[in-house]
């Protein structure tokens, strides 16, 4: 049974422009895949890499899965499978952006986004040397799962005033506190805690002149404030956010300081998303890098933060009953 408390115009519209965005997520990532497997010379050869990468730094156990789907690919032909996948991301975007079938975009940009995962992402791997990114289209379903939540809202939003689905509320906030969680016990291990430095600076080759002199800058700060100190506050700070996020307390306040940290390791760890080419940035979905995505998760749950507290702000305290003289 749904008991949350309806959305009121103001929280409306923001969800309505924060689909748009998502939405408009999706067209720029289709126009980047456009560039990367359609329309220049070496298309057949990126589309190829995209699919084969993630087999190379898997397990062993999870090759055949990956080689299966590139040699699948490859018979049905890379320009179709391809240009299924550019279609799809376009007619994703545009439903989020027109308010069209919400509620079916929604559910087949979760499978999509999954099936992305595993196939674009690999599962995330390889999870060594440092590396803690579970993959960026985890971040992606756990978007379309709050959008699913606030479907009436997203579709409607007219006469009655619409609630969200608070059990599918609750379980995309307890995904997205389990992706910190999984993020932050990565960070409390040795390859992370003692190769932080190695975070910045891998990033620095092929960057632009001012994006490696920034990382640079960056890289002298953590030496001088001593890169495990700085490794150790980081996996802190995850772990409280995402115990925040799964025990759905202190919400007002995690958020800003998780959408803060988010544009913090954008333009650090991830060189705002550099380097910049047709055949990299954008194309598995990482938007400019990948930690951007995860503003779309922090906002939905902004938005509702309000939506918790409604009753109490907006209800007057009962009129004290009249005393019998």
């Amino acid at each position: 049974m749904n008991t949350a408390a309806p959305f009121d115009a103001v929280q409306v519209q923001r969800l309505r422009i924060l689909a748009r965005i998502f939405g408009l997520i999706w067209l720029i990532n289709a126009a980047f895949q456009i560039m990367a497997w359609l329309a220049v010379p070496a298309a057949q050869a990126n589309f190829i890499h995209a699919l084969a990468k993630p087999a190379s730094k898997v397990p062993a156990w999870i090759q055949p899965l990956l080689l299966a789907a590139l040699h699948g690919a490859q018979a049905v032909g890379t320009e179709v499978v391809a240009g299924a996948m550019v279609l799809m991301a376009i007619l994703l975007g545009l439903a989020l952006l027109c308010r069209w079938k919400v509620a079916l975009a929604a559910r087949v940009g979760i499978v999509y986004s999954i099936l992305c995962w595993v196939f674009l992402n690999g599962f995330g791997f390889p999870y060594s040397g440092g590396q803690t990114d579970p993959g960026v289209f985890v971040v992606y379903a756990i978007a379309f799962l709050f959008v699913l939540s606030a479907v009436t809202a997203l579709e409607r939003g007219s006469g009655d005033a619409p609630a969200p689905d608070r059990q599918l509320w609750n379980a995309a906030r307890i995904a997205f506190g389990l992706l910190w969680l999984f993020d932050a016990m990565l960070k409390w291990i040795p390859p992370f805690l003692l190769h932080f430095t190695s975070q910045i600076t891998s990033v620095i080759p092929g960057q632009p002149q001012w994006i490696a002199a920034w990382l640079g800058f960056v890289s002298e700060v953590i030496h001088v404030a001593g890169p495990i100190p700085v490794a150790v506050l980081v996996a802190l700070v995850e772990t409280v956010i995402a115990v925040a996020l799964l025990g759905g307390k202190w919400l007002r306040v995690v958020i800003p300081f998780g959408l803060a940290y988010s544009v913090l390791v954008w333009i650090t760890a991830e060189a705002f998303g550099g380097t910049y080419s047709t055949a990299g940035t954008g194309v598995r979905g990482n938007v400019l890098g990948n930690v951007l995505i995860y503003l779309i998760p922090f906002l939905f749950l902004w938005i509702g933060c309000r939506n918790s507290g409604a009753d109490r702000r907006t209800s007057k305290p009962p009129e004290p009953a009249a005393v019998a003289r």
